[in-house]
């Protein structure tokens, strides 16, 4: 009797042992609104997904859709020593939920899409990337040579490829200039001593107050698929009072937008922000603006190099929206050391938007999602 039932004990164990082995997180990712989510970044908590896998580690899971491909994921810090969460793209039709898994295994190896440095051998250039869009902001090598500027500058992109270390190799090298397009973008965005793309500034007597180029940075999360950093800048005068400014930028696969969050300290008890988009003087001035929250403005182009679209995003509005001092602005009322949080992006006509209207339609529809975040539920 004994022989008789052991393999059926042996098969009981094994299928015990399978089952122990394969523990998993169900995700179910809702999209309450009424566009569609494509290649949108879901966020869940790490220490939720090791409850109830508690062998999980960057090396010892995956993540899979409904039809069992894995999807690339991040475990992102945040600029801590301990993972706060576990970000992968998710695509969900309005209305409608989509399934994801997380379970143990092995990962496959994915191709970042997402990237940024210090760039010393360009006077200190911060420049950071995803497989849409490339940005940079200016650091203390160059504010040395005099030519000073806490903007934000735009690169155009038609490639999915990562592109900043090829192209300040080929600039500096003498190779290929990135001032021109070769077939994969270019920088043609001026921005000069302004606020560039969507920076914020203390707004005083009518009047910017800029700081300088910034001063340090730290690199808080970077890749495959979030990009994430911290900039600081010496204090410098807004009216009466000095302002000491820090900025929190990043930016997920995928998307046309970074996400902002400013922290100014003074010794006043509240502050008028301005986010601005500079804007080319002596040109038509070719803007959209929503208290509710967007600014949007077309950059003059050239037949050649083509035409950039730039927009701000603030989800708690403007409370004025205006023309001053050469920029295009939002502006807000601020209380000192608080979070300023807002989304800020460009497009191109060479790259999927053909006019202006196409472009505040895509940003009016980024605004509600911004507004209506997909829900998500973990089993």
């Amino acid at each position: 009797m004994q022989t008789k039932f052991m393999p059926l004990l042996l098969a009981i164990a094994l299928l015990a042992g399978c089952n122990s082995s394969q523990k998993g997180v169900t995700v179910n990712v809702q999209n309450p609104g009424t566009i569609d989510r494509k290649n949108e970044i879901a966020e869940i908590s790490w220490s939720q997904v090791q409850k109830r896998i508690p062998d999980a580690s960057n090396q010892s899971i995956v993540v899979t859709d409904e039809q069992g491909q894995q999807l690339p994921f991040q475990l992102v810090t945040n600029g801590t020593e301990t993972v706060e969460s576990l970000i992968f793209p998710v695509s969900v039709n309005a209305g409608q939920t989509a399934v994801y898994q997380i379970s143990s295994g092995e990962p496959e190896e994915f191709e970042p899409l997402v990237y940024g440095r210090l760039v010393p051998e360009r006077r200190d250039d911060f420049t950071w990337e995803n497989n849409r869009s490339a940005f940079r902001v200016y650091g203390p090598a160059l504010k040395a040579t005099g030519e000073i500027s806490n903007g934000m500058d735009f690169w155009t992109k038609r490639t999915e490829a990562l592109i900043i270390d090829k192209w300040y190799e080929n600039d500096l090298s003498g190779k290929a200039s990135y001032h021109r397009d070769h077939g994969e973008g270019l920088d043609f965005y001026k921005v000069g001593r302004t606020l560039g793309l969507g920076m914020t500034a203390p707004f005083d007597n009518d009047t910017l107050c800029l700081g300088d180029n910034f001063v340090s940075y730290e690199i808080l999360d970077n890749g495959p698929l979030r990009i994430s950093f911290k900039l600081t800048y010496d204090p410098y005068p807004a009216g009466d009072h000095q302002i000491q400014e820090t900025r929190f930028i990043s930016l997920d696969a995928y998307q046309l937008f970074n996400r902002v969050t400013k922290v100014f300290e003074t010794d006043a008890p509240e502050l008028a922000l301005a986010t601005g988009i500079v804007m080319e003087q002596g040109k038509p001035e070719i803007t959209y603006g929503v208290n509710d929250g967007i600014i949007a403005y077309e950059t003059p182009g050239t037949e050649n190099d083509g035409t950039i679209y730039t927009a701000a995003i603030n989800p708690s509005g403007y409370e004025i929206i205006k023309v001053a001092d050469g920029h295009y602005l939002g502006i807000n009322s601020y209380q000192p050391g608080t979070l300023y949080t807002y989304y800020t992006g460009g497009g191109w006509s060479k790259a999927g938007f053909n006019s202006f209207e196409h472009w505040t339609q895509f940003v009016q529809e980024k605004k509600e999602k911004i507004d209506n975040p997909l829900s998500i539920q973990i089993k």
